[in-house]
């Protein structure tokens, strides 16, 4: 008997269409049979994922809702910085706003990814949020370096360097994001299947909540420093005068919640 043949018989045994059958796994002993259908990512996502994002919204509402609260407050910033911008027609400035609204849409990715059941994930997608704010930070630092950045000539590694000495957080996130997310380790070897969220001892999802709140305060400080003088109130950084600035390092009430989270690493 051939494939097709084979498959022909399994439909019509099944009921499951031919087409719709991406593989077969038989064990005639123990009389067991499993069929795998073509429609197994479109029913994850338009069936399952609603489900774990419903748990997650449950288990998580406080941080969920601190997240969403922290991340919304650097919306206007960015549209009030950004608009003022191309009005005065700052090429650098206008750049600098570009990164951070995409960091803003990949930190809401991140989330997103998460709350549908990748607990592995995001991690990855938050550590293209930290190389875009370093190279925002970079940029501000060293404006003579925008021509190399638009010709792709900047590292990213280069320019969390430089970042970290000025906001010493980038490191810190960075080094945490590539030991545990990035680069592959024991926890990859895990396996993480995508089901609903039970309770708050999956350790790695509370870390990775934590690095989403403490990615999102670098995005913060990073858009503070990039609209410096178009923003009335500041929390990061103040006025040094002679259009320099001084870094203001988070207090307690800003990253309480978060250092709870990381300290389960």
């Amino acid at each position: 008997m051939n494939k097709d043949e084979y498959l022909e018989r399994i439909a019509k045994e099944s009921g499951v269409p031919k087409e719709e059958i991406a593989g077969v796994y038989t064990d005639e002993e123990k009389g067991e049979r499993m069929i795998f259908k073509r429609n197994q990512l479109i029913n994850q996502l338009q069936k399952i994922s609603p489900k774990i994002n419903k748990s997650f919204d449950e288990i998580y509402s406080t941080e969920f809702a601190n997240i969403s609260s922290d991340l919304s407050e650097i919306m206007p910033l960015i549209y009030v910085g950004l608009k003022q911008a191309h009005v005065n027609k700052e090429e650098l400035i206008i750049t600098c706003g570009d990164l951070l609204r995409n960091s803003s849409n990949t930190v809401a990715s991140s989330v997103q990814t998460l709350r549908c059941g990748f607990r592995l994930q995001s991690g990855i997608l938050l550590r293209s949020v930290i190389e875009m704010c370093a190279t925002v930070t970079h940029l501000i630092i060293e404006p003579n370096m925008l021509n190399d950045f638009n010709n792709d000539k900047i590292k990213s590694t280069y320019s969390i360097s430089v970042a970290n000495k000025q906001i010493p957080l980038f490191g810190k996130v960075w080094g945490i994001l590539s030991k545990k997310q990035i680069h592959i380790n024991s926890l990859h070897a895990d396996w993480y299947p995508m089901i609903e969220y039970k309770d708050k001892e999956e350790v790695p999802v509370e870390v990775i909540i934590g690095i989403i709140g403490m990615v999102t305060m670098i995005l913060r400080i990073t858009t503070e420093l990039t609209f410096f003088r178009y923003i009335d109130e500041h929390t990061y950084w103040k006025s040094e005068g002679d259009n320099k600035v001084s870094f203001i390092p988070p207090t307690e009430e800003n990253i309480g919640w978060i250092k709870e989270k990381l300290k389960r690493e």
